[in-house]
């Protein structure tokens, strides 16, 4: 595939870039730095064009119209801007069946840089009419883009807007036809209720989506501008989707979301109590179990809790927290308690969190130990030693802990202890008898062992460095290069600097066909 990459220069240097590669990891994607180099070096390579205006301003008619056909010809997706709506003219009603046309070829693209941008110089129209105060006409041409997106952003467009540019896009015409909703003064009921419908439309696509954020204002359009005669239709149609005689069904987050936007409007219109109403009698488990949680009515909402959230680790967990928050900690460890029958490692950690913070030592200690069990951390490990010195458990579960781990194998936390113990014989023992990711662990070892034992140390670098320069790539040769300085300064302690001169000469002997490792190892003074 050819991208176009495009650099402008100015006095303090490159000024502003672009692509149209997908690279979006920060800086100047290779396209870009190719281009920059070779201006650099071959300049003569590069022809000064006049601006395009320029250019235009001294064809006549026929030859430009001559010129658009061939450029339509040769590139067919120029037909688009062919066909685009003209920018628009205040005080004249813009064509809405060129922009619906415009719009829904826009999302059949495959690229989605040029998808976000034909789209959002459709959606500058509706900020011109917005700018001279022309809200309707600017709301009509939100609205149309909106409703175009609602019908044609699938799954199918959303691989193609990998980054989002589009559903940025979505989201600032959302915006708009929320600030036309607002603005536009004596608005014929006909053309708000299309307008709320349109936004309650971006609120069923948002959740079809599974939650990203798509066209996100059109929520609040829905609370803030919709008229009691509009918010009874759309009651309707969510209640329609919530028992499931409508057109639409959606699961479990579905249904929440579509509860909270009721609850939403009649916060809004400053009735609690309704929303409280509608919430017991259209709300999920979760939400109806924190809102009796919220009311001081622990004992129904943890009924609700017992019934429906023991399946779900993550839930369970904001539910006790809400209980603690609530200052019903016997509560929250109550059902935790009955929840950890389960031995779900984060049910463990949660119990560990508490009781360091409500229980008495001897509790925490108990538990941390238990978790150690579960997931090992040199943290926890460390932690649990300052809490059990004191009660003097430490040596006896220091000790039931290193079975346990012996037990299960767990090579690479008993080798956590034996570096943070420094016992550098034990270190050594269980480095050798590590399957995976070795490497890594035998660099730590090296660093933890140099001081007392810099021999043996060199010895573990000077596996690493063969072991990098076995796998090539320039990286790994920079790898070498690196553990090669730790032993040249090991050396150098041990007034073993022949050994190690020795010892670079025969590795470019032996690698004298590799030219990226001989270029690093210069840049290192090896």
């Amino acid at each position: 595939m050819t991208y176009q990459p495009r650099v402008t220069l100015g006095p303090q240097g490159v000024e502003d870039s672009s692509c149209t590669c997908p690279y979006n990891w920060g800086g100047l994607c290779k396209h870009q730095v190719a281009l920059l180099l070779t201006y650099v070096h071959d300049r003569d390579r590069f022809r000064e064009i006049q601006p395009l205006k320029t250019l235009l301003a001294k064809r006549s008619r026929e030859d430009l119209l001559t010129l658009i056909e061939q450029m339509v010809r040769r590139y067919p997706d120029l037909l688009d801007v062919v066909e685009a709506p003209a920018a628009p003219t205040a005080g004249q009603a813009p064509n809405l069946d060129k922009y619906r046309r415009s719009a829904e070829r826009v999302f059949q693209g495959s690229e989605m840089k040029p998808m976000a941008a034909a789209l959002g110089a459709l959606a500058e129209h509706g900020q011109r009419f917005a700018q001279s105060q022309d809200w309707v006409n600017a709301g009509d041409i939100y609205q149309l883009l909106l409703e175009t997106a609602n019908d044609c952003y699938n799954y199918t467009v959303l691989e193609v807007d990998y980054d989002g540019q589009v559903g940025c896009v979505i989201q600032d015409i959302a915006q708009g036809l929320s600030d036309s909703l607002g603005q536009a003064a004596n608005l014929d009921a006909g053309r708000h209720r299309l307008w709320i419908e349109t936004c309650l439309e971006a609120v069923f696509k948002e959740i079809e989506l599974g939650g990203m954020d798509y066209a996100y204002p059109a929520w609040d359009a829905l609370v803030t501008y919709s008229t009691d005669e509009d918010w009874n239709w759309v009651e309707r149609q969510v209640r329609q989707a919530l028992d499931k005689t409508g057109q639409r069904t959606f699961g479990s987050w579905g249904r929440e979301a579509l509860v909270k936007l009721l609850t939403d409007r009649a916060e809004s219109q400053g009735s609690g109590t309704a929303s409280g109403e509608l919430l017991l009698e259209l709300g999920t488990p979760q939400q109806r179990a924190f809102y009796h949680l919220n009311q001081g009515d622990f004992e129904e909402a943890l009924a609700i809790a017992r019934s429906h959230f023991k399946e779900l680790p993550g839930l369970v967990i904001q539910f006790a927290d809400a209980l603690v928050q609530a200052q019903a900690t016997d509560l929250a460890l109550e059902f935790m308690q009955e929840c950890n029958q389960k031995s779900h490692f984060s049910y463990q950690e949660w119990l560990t969190k508490f009781y360091k913070t409500h229980g008495p030592p001897e509790q925490f200690v108990a538990a941390q130990v238990e978790l150690l069990k579960v997931r090992f951390s040199l943290q926890d490990f460390q932690e649990l030693q300052t809490q059990a010195e004191p009660l003097g458990q430490w040596k006896t579960l220091r000790q039931q802990l290193i079975t346990d781990l012996t037990e299960k194998n767990h090579v690479t936390a008993l080798l956590d202890i034996a570096l943070l113990e420094q016992d550098w014989d034990l270190a050594l023992n269980y480095l050798k008898q590590l399957r995976f990711n070795k490497w890594a662990h035998q660099e730590r070892v090296a660093q933890a062992i140099q001081s007392d034992r810099p021999k043996e140390a060199i010895a573990l670098y000077r596996e690493l460095v063969e072991a990098a320069i076995a796998q090539r790539g320039r990286d790994n040769y920079r790898q070498a290069a690196r553990h090669l300085k730790a032993i040249q300064r090991l050396s150098k302690n041990i007034k073993r600097q022949a050994d190690f001169s020795q010892f670079v000469q025969q590795l470019r002997d032996r690698n004298k066909s590799l030219r990226a490792l001989k270029e690093e190892l210069d840049k290192a003074g090896l």
